[in-house]
């Protein structure tokens, strides 16, 4: 069952629904610890998580590789994955990511620090959910422009 943002504190994994959809000026902000050596965000079509709806974004945290991966995931099939710019956040260390939506890509930020740009591979506008698996524990999850 999904929760509807913003969350605070939420059980993990966690599954939000994001109302009305993703628009070009609104931010996805997560804050919260990892507690694990890999976490994964998704901002997906649907609810479903086994077997996955279409996901536009998919960010796995991965400090103890130094690197968050990003891709998207249609028809049950990841695509190309990004892998570069390291990991700026470690296990056990609070973090603040913010994933604002552009008209070409997602602007991903950690900490306040530009972390990296993701080209929009599938339609924004058709987001409507936000998994959090484990391997953080998390504060909250909010909406904003």
């Amino acid at each position: 069952m999904a929760l509807m943002l913003p969350i605070f504190n939420p059980e993990m994994p966690c599954l939000g629904a994001i109302l009305g959809g993703l628009q070009p000026g609104k931010k996805i902000i997560v804050q919260g610890t990892l507690t694990a050596d890999r976490f994964n965000i998704n901002l997906q079509y649907g609810p479903e998580v086994d077997p996955r709806d279409d996901t536009a974004l998919h960010l796995s945290i991965r400090p103890g590789d130094r690197r968050i991966v990003r891709n998207t995931y249609v028809d049950q099939c990841w695509q190309d994955e990004e892998r570069s710019g390291g990991c700026p956040i470690s296990t056990g260390e609070p973090f603040t990511l913010e994933i604002r939506v552009k008209d070409t890509h997602y602007s991903i930020r950690f900490n306040d620090e530009k972390y990296c740009t993701f080209s929009h591979r599938m339609p924004f506008e058709m987001v409507n959910f936000i998994h959090l698996g484990a391997g953080a524990s998390i504060d909250s999850v909010l909406e904003t422009f």
